[in-house]
């Protein structure tokens, strides 16, 4: 039983060490298409509508950090919410299938930027 489990461990372990391009997208714009437009009556439609959620909300609080640490101010209006995040990237991915391979933080990027563009009050 022990050497199998080793071996099981022997096979996994190697996979953590494989590098990783830098510019490398760890999500695409399909993967979170599919899960933020996940139907109700789907098993995992809970699951996937946090996933969406988390997702959109923590590329947000990453390109803030960023625009902070670069001294500028975020371009999303600060009484903006969560679910208008979503709609906002759901519309965006929608209305741009040709774009979902890309990146999808650098699709929830322009999904603000359509939204609520810089230096414009919506």
């Amino acid at each position: 039983m022990i050497s199998r489990k080793l071996a099981c461990l022997a096979a996994v372990v190697p996979l953590g060490l494989v590098p990783v391009a830098a510019g490398a997208s760890f999500y695409t714009g399909e993967e979170l298409y599919a899960v933020c437009t996940a139907q109700r009556e789907s098993k995992a439609y809970v699951e996937n509508t946090y996933e969406c959620i988390a997702y959109i909300t923590g590329t947000i609080d990453a390109f803030n950090t960023i625009r902070r640490t670069n001294k500028l101010r975020s371009c999303i209006p600060a009484d903006v919410t969560i679910a208008q995040l979503r709609s906002a990237t759901v519309a965006y991915l929608r209305d741009n299938p040709q774009d979902r391979s890309a990146s999808a933080s650098e699709l929830v990027f322009a999904a603000t930027r359509r939204q609520w563009p810089c230096g414009k009050k919506k």
